[in-house]
């Protein structure tokens, strides 16, 4: 509640669990609005606690409250965690999923793009896109009066920081039914969902004249 009265003011919004799930996506995480948690990959936890360190959401949920400050440090599971407890505790149906090679697709290509020079040699500075070998976020059941019939049930969203949507850190809920099926254009952010499941992997080579040249495809990676 404190979470709400900080952050959500509108009876509307706290009445439409579309708002809301899509509101404690960007709340779970400490990188817009002063959200629960800090991300850290860097592998210095100096500050705050190890993301390994976490076992269960009720001690950073307390610590938040006791101290009204964002808590360091959590990945992925941990802010899995906390929306799935922050989504049951207002009557949000949650649960966490796994994602092995998990792609980040970072233009909105839904392709991860390698680039390689004239020699064949990586060109890491054209490699935004990246893979990570598992990510974690949540599906969410609800109806989604918003979309066209056949859209309601599990949805997917995610609180880690990886993509700003709207300006803010906060990803979904995109209907999974869309997400299985390729309908990228509904909303939120299914594009992205999409591309961490089933994104092409497409390979270009610089040319001497500077251009880019498709050189491979591979749809099953």
């Amino acid at each position: 509640m404190y979470l709400l009265d900080s952050n959500v003011s509108l009876w509307s919004t706290r009445g439409d669990p579309v708002k809301m799930a899509r509101k404690i996506s960007a709340l779970a995480n400490g990188s817009d609005e002063y959200g629960v948690l800090e991300g850290n990959w860097s592998g210095d936890y100096e500050g705050g606690k190890s993301p390994l360190h976490w076992v269960g959401s009720i001690a950073i949920l307390q610590e938040y409250y006791k101290t009204k400050q964002t808590v360091c440090y959590g990945q992925c599971w941990v802010f899995s965690g906390i929306t799935t407890t922050l989504c049951r505790t207002l009557g949000i149906p949650a649960r966490s999923v796994t994602n092995f090679a998990s792609a980040h697709d970072c233009d909105g290509s839904i392709s991860i793009d390698n680039h390689f020079d004239v020699k064949g040699d990586a060109l890491d500075e054209l490699d935004d896109d990246s893979v990570w070998n598992f990510h974690v976020w949540n599906d969410v059941w609800m109806a989604r009066p918003d979309l066209p019939k056949g859209y309601g049930g599990w949805q997917a969203i995610d609180a880690t920081p990886q993509e700003a949507s709207e300006g803010i850190y906060q990803c979904g809920p995109a209907p999974l039914a869309a997400i299985k099926t390729g309908e990228v254009y509904l909303p939120f952010d299914t594009p992205f969902v999409f591309a961490e499941v089933n994104a092409d992997r497409v390979f270009w080579q610089m040319q001497e004249t500077g251009d880019l040249k498709h050189i491979g495809l591979n749809k099953h990676r």
